[in-house]
């Protein structure tokens, strides 16, 4: 079937080329989860957040933008952190796109020596 699609062969080069940078922004990420996380857990009412598990549930949640609203932000100090963990997230989770659409520009710049 791969052979049907030749251009097919480019994105596979492009994601194998942009998989070099995912363990920095995991390392990244896991940075961003925990340091919201220890931020959240401080601020927040240990009645509503009463672990640092459930603050890091909150925060992956949070960072993921699936927002399941068992566990919310009942504090002005903890809506704020929350609503700058929207912000960071939300322009984090937009570096993989841009590494992943250089990649794939540069292999289209190259698609005659792989094709």
């Amino acid at each position: 079937l791969l052979r049907r699609f030749e251009t097919f062969h480019l994105l596979i080069s492009a994601f194998s080329n942009a998989f070099e940078a995912l363990p920095v922004l995991l390392y990244t990420l896991f940075l961003i989860a925990l340091g919201f996380a220890g931020l959240v857990y401080a601020v927040e009412l240990k009645s509503n957040i009463g672990s640092p598990i459930d603050a890091l549930w909150l925060t992956v949640v949070t960072m993921s933008t699936v927002g399941y609203g068992d566990v919310v932000p009942l504090t002005p100090a903890g809506k704020v952190v929350m609503g700058g963990l929207t912000v960071v997230s939300g322009l984090y989770m937009a570096i993989p796109i841009g590494i992943v659409g250089s990649a794939f520009s540069k292999v289209w710049e190259e698609r005659e020596h792989l094709l």
